[in-house]
């Protein structure tokens, strides 16, 4: 082939590897702004032809000037790079990593597919070529099609959580859960701006602000009609027709475009709780959406609305008069939001703002309860501390194929609430495999992603809406009757999720908890010390290990430490302390497994080890953790299309708590349970795991 032909060949197909390039790269940048800005069809398709037609000007100019000096336009070589690079970013942001190897090789694939494919129908339609380029056509045009059909359905479906759970067997329970709704007709109620109900506006200047000197803020800036000197108090309250006196819980989205009413998407939560008997509020934080370093905003927001709707209750003729038990409140949020329930509940106690003492904070509300759904962590750190809480309940919930706030991040306050042993609470976690972010708002969906990055999430192995949505339900109710209401007929739900796991979705569920009863023997927070633990006078030390060492649990946020243990044939961790009465007592720790090989290997098995006290006199007793607890393998998570095309996943972890009461020890001769001095943890075969809060919890 000779240079002239070569040319012709090459003038030829530039103008449709020129359109094919322009027309990517202009979907791709049309979508992003539209999925941002303007999340309507209308907003797409402005989006996308004003983006493809700036494109094509900046191609015909770049043509022109290259032509001008070079004398050739590469008109070809733009638009293979426009298609290459669009595609390739769009591939890296919808897997959720930076350039790897497999986003290149795919993103190559795709470009070949879709470059060939306009060539060849470009030479078959304006140059009518027939033979080669026709069977090209054809080709190109099924190619096109698979990669439709893998970029526009729902992907996969993930077989782990069925091999999971065929590894355990649910305990059965003779306590029904209260699934459906209530006795309580309800009724829904909005207050705000255009409302019968005036809520009056808050100012948040101190807070955040919309200057950010970016399109984002100026876009913001634009699309309100006010200030952040006056962001109006807006709402929707779900409560009982015929009752008083009730106990409230006060909810609040996280980001998302502002253009959503995202504190709508509540609406199965509000009508099932308040057919159930409580006053449930989901407050609209959109102001404080798209913005950044905006938590602590957020956090004086919802207390302003908490203190609106509490003075509603008091006033006569008032709709929710009489509603709201002022003494009996729980603060709940989503995402950006389920930090800032912590931060609320933290403001809620001070008299000053952190980063500005002349600020004076004046709220006192009786809060007894925090939840978060799938929350960030350590975003907004008071005066560049964690929020640190004492004494309160907190229910923590997050889904592991969660695409958005992607590590268990929430452990991260889990693990900063502590208790000063002078009331009854507890913390408790749940990780859910199946789960999403966007599924526990009813408006922001299955995909964690937006625009053109969506296609490559895999949706198909999610829970559905309506068993995320379920989960939600049943453990936000048990945990508001048992902490606000002293309800604790299912209590064990929250501590012990298998005695209902009939009952609820089917899927894997990892859960934690920690009483104010628990006494810490060794929680790995003291010291770098690995052989001295919290409680005065322990001593730690291992046997059989390749590895014993204290590190970050990688949670995410200010992360805790924890213990990590790895073992060939046989290994053992030993704590000895001055003699402990275990009378009524259970021995608690937290666990999770680390050993990503064997999953790999597909050699699949529930941890497990022997648990073995000793007393004074020398008499020992066992007992076996997979008698009490379910401990899964580490979760092998594949949330991206290109998980299954390459055969990789992300393995995700989280603690699961075992409690085995000291008197189910089984004991060869007699054991005094009154005088035990030392506590060991016998593994066999090969592993390794994380262990964290080994210590002693009350019993029943």
């Amino acid at each position: 082939m000779n240079i002239l032909t070569t040319k012709r060949i090459f003038s030829e197909i530039e103008p449709a590897l020129c359109q094919a390039g322009a027309v990517s790269a202009g979907i791709v940048a049309g979508t992003s702004l539209a999925a941002t800005y303007w999340p309507s069809a209308v907003g797409y398709a402005a989006a996308c032809v004003s983006a493809l037609a700036l494109l094509e000007l900046a191609l015909w100019l770049a043509q022109k000037l290259l032509r001008y000096f070079l004398g050739h336009s590469l008109g070809w070589l733009m638009g293979l790079g426009l298609l290459y690079g669009s595609l390739a970013y769009t591939v890296k942001r919808g897997a959720g990593e930076g350039w790897t190897w497999r986003v290149l090789v795919f993103s190559g694939i795709a470009a070949a597919a879709l470059g060939t494919l306009a060539v060849s129908w470009w030479s078959v339609l304006r140059w009518r070529r027939r033979g080669a380029a026709a069977v090209m056509a054809a080709v190109s045009a099924g190619a096109a099609s698979l990669l439709a059909a893998f970029l526009f359905t729902g992907g996969f479906d993930d077989s782990y959580i069925h091999r999971y759970l065929a590894l355990a067997h649910h305990q059965e329970t003779a306590s029904p859960l209260e699934e459906g709704p209530g006795p309580w007709q309800v009724r829904t109620l909005d207050y705000g701006p255009d409302t019968a109900l005036e809520a009056g506006t808050v100012n948040l200047t101190a807070y955040m602000s919309r200057d950010t000197g970016d399109l984002t803020g100026n876009y913001v800036d634009a699309y309100w009609d006010y200030e952040l000197n006056e962001v109006p108090l807006k709402g929707r309250v779900w409560y009982p027709a015929d009752k008083e006196n009730c106990p409230a819980l006060f909810i609040a989205h996280g980001n998302h475009e502002i253009a959503t009413e995202s504190y709508l998407g509540y609406a199965y939560l509000g009508e099932y709780l308040a057919s159930h008997g409580y006053v449930v509020a989901s407050v609209d934080q959109n102001a404080c959406n798209m913005l950044t370093n905006e938590n602590d905003g957020r956090a004086v927001l919802l207390l302003e609305h908490i203190g609106f709707l509490l003075d509603s209750s008091g006033q006569e003729g008032n709709p929710l008069y009489g509603k709201i038990d002022p003494d009996n409140l729980a603060v709940a949020g989503h995402s950006r939001g389920g930090e800032m329930a912590a931060t609320a509940y933290l403001f809620n106690h001070y008299s000053r703002y952190p980063e500005n003492g002349e600020i004076v904070f004046d709220y006192g509300y009786n809060i007894k309860s925090i939840i978060a759904i799938a929350p960030t962590a350590d975003q907004y750190r008071p005066a560049d501390h964690s929020v640190a809480l004492e004494d309160v309940n907190y229910l923590l919930l997050h889904g592991a194929a969660d695409r958005d706030v992607t590590s268990f991040m929430g452990m991260a306050q889990y693990e900063n609430i502590s208790f000063t042993g002078k009331g009854r609470f507890l913390k408790t976690a749940l990780y859910i495999a199946g789960a999403n972010h966007g599924q526990f708002n009813s408006l922001w969906g299955a995909y964690d992603q937006s625009g053109p990055f969506a296609p490559l999430l895999n949706v198909e192995s999610l829970l559905t809406e309506e068993e995320q949505q379920k989960i939600v339900q049943l453990f936000i109710k048990t945990f508001l009757d048992v902490t606000l209401v002293g309800d604790r007929r299912h209590e064990d739900l929250l501590t012990d999720w298998d005695t209902y796991g009939t009952q609820l979705p089917e899927t894997v569920y990892v859960q934690c908890w920690e009483s104010s009863g628990f006494v810490p023997i060794a929680d790995f927070e003291e010291d770098s010390d690995l052989e001295t633990g919290t409680m005065e006078g322990t001593t730690l030390s291992a046997a059989g290990t390749n590895l014993w060492t204290e590190e970050l649990a990688g949670f995410g946020g200010r992360d805790t430490h924890a213990l990590r243990l790895r073992w060939t044939g046989a290994g053992s961790y030993t704590a000895s302390f001055p003699a402990l009465d275990l009378t009524g007592r259970a021995v608690s720790f937290d666990i999770c497994d680390l050993d990503s090989q064997a999953v790999k290997r597909g050699d699949l098995a529930l941890v497990d080890g022997e648990i073995i006290l000793k007393d004074e006199a020398g008499s020992t007793a066992a007992a076996k953790i997979s008698d009490y607890t379910v401990i899964f393998p580490i979760l092998p998570v594949r949330t991206d299309k290109l998980d299954f095309l390459f055969d990789t996943c992300v393995y995700k972890k989280a603690f699961a708590t075992a409690a085995i009461p000291a008197g189910a020890f089984q004991a060869e001769s007699e054991i005094d349970l009154s005088k035990i001095v030392e506590l060991t943890f016998r593994f066999t075969g090969s592993g390794q795991i994380l262990m964290d809060n080994i210590g002693i919890e009350p019993a029943g």
